[in-house]
């Protein structure tokens, strides 16, 4: 139940760090049990928060923040402001329930998926090697077609309304300054909620809580949902209750204190494996460069010797040069221009020879 409990919860995101348990006390004979909040008063009463309003109709029952225990790590996490007559289940139903209300109302665990993708050459192959998901990035209206129509189809549901919901998405992006970064990103927020309808009557409320990182590496994208079915009849007033409770949820700031701090140190156990990866990964690079650069010289060697061979060419050298000359004599002398005389009388010296005894002559070493 925890971790269902932590997925509608934990990924919903708190109005302001300020409302998260830090309520100014209204004077009263009880102070420790009456709080008050955005012009409403509330009253702790037995682990819950009731909200009183004079204009409350006594046949609606009240709203109330019902305390939520984050049992993992044995701490109050915040609380979710529902009907009283809602009840967050101890442990998931045998429809994946984690929350009921009257008249067959349900709140579902959510589900989720992310992904990462970059221009970057090889930052692709990386992130999949580390078991994350590689995807390009699409927007939220067609991440619904291609992910959810498919899938929610199948179960025999219909797609019938998409809206986006601001409040929502304000929501999340307030939040998100609460959060640790472990690199600097411009983050996107989406909060699009569809609606379904089974032949049998029952509708469902599908939001898509939409985000999308952006880092100087690639982009880290997904989602993950909330979800809440009723029958029709009873739909539109569930739903207008599940919304609020989304939207003016409250954190304990120990709790978002403490999640930081655990975010911290994972980041910071990825970015180690991360730069051990890109050592490796440079290392690997220039490993392949030493080896491209032997195997080139040994094919430029076996041509030089193919070409030598069918060319009749032989090398000499000079002076700490070496020279290519037609191959077939004994000698060969060289002058300052490269250019070279050959010979097979080894008595012969040009520098002698009143032909082409106007320059310097130097005697070469054959070596091959």
């Amino acid at each position: 139940m925890k971790k269902s409990i932590q997925l509608i919860l934990c990924l919903v995101l708190c109005t302001s760090y300020q409302s998260c348990g830090q309520f100014k006390k209204e004077k009263q004979t009880t102070p420790q049990d009456i709080i008050k909040h955005n012009g409403q008063t509330y009253v702790l009463k037995k682990s819950v928060i009731v909200e009183q309003t004079e204009k409350s109709v006594k046949s609606q029952p009240k709203v109330i923040f019902h305390r939520v225990q984050d049992r993992q790590r044995n701490m109050l996490l915040g609380y979710m402001p529902l009907p009283e007559d809602w009840k967050i289940l101890s442990r998931a139903g045998k429809d994946n329930e984690i929350i009921t209300g009257p008249n067959d109302i349900k709140v579902f665990a959510g589900l989720g998926n992310y992904f990462t993708y970059s221009e970057l050459p090889g930052m692709n192959q990386m992130s999949a090697q580390v078991g994350q998901q590689v995807r390009p990035l699409m927007n939220v209206e067609n991440l619904v077609k291609s992910d959810l129509v498919p899938m929610m189809t199948k179960t025999g549901a219909r797609l019938v309304k998409e809206y986006h919901i601001p409040k929502l998405q304000k929501y999340a992006e307030n939040y998100d300054q609460f959060t640790f970064k472990s690199v600097p990103m411009q983050t996107n927020f989406k909060a699009y909620a569809t609606e379904w309808e089974h032949d049998d009557g029952e509708k469902l409320l599908l939001i898509i809580n939409y985000r999308a990182s952006y880092s100087d590496t690639g982009v880290y994208w997904g989602y993950y949902s909330d979800m809440m079915g009723a029958p029709t009849a009873h739909f539109e007033k569930a739903k207008k209750d599940y919304i609020y409770a989304l939207a003016n949820q409250k954190y304990n700031p120990q709790w978002l204190q403490t999640c930081y701090m655990e975010e911290a140190q994972k980041a910071a156990q990825r970015g180690e494996l991360h730069q051990q990866r890109m050592a490796a990964l440079r290392a690997e690079g220039q490993a392949i460069i030493e080896r491209g650069k032997v195997h080139s010289a040994q094919v430029d060697a076996s041509h030089k010797k193919w070409m030598d061979a069918h060319l009749d060419r032989t090398t000499v050298s000079s002076g700490g040069q070496s020279y290519q000359v037609d191959g077939g004599a004994n000698e060969y002398w060289i002058n300052s221009n490269g250019e070279y005389i050959s010979s097979n009388n080894y008595n012969y010296d040009p520098n002698t020879d009143n032909s082409v005894n106007n320059q310097s002559w130097t005697k070469t070493t054959i070596q091959n």
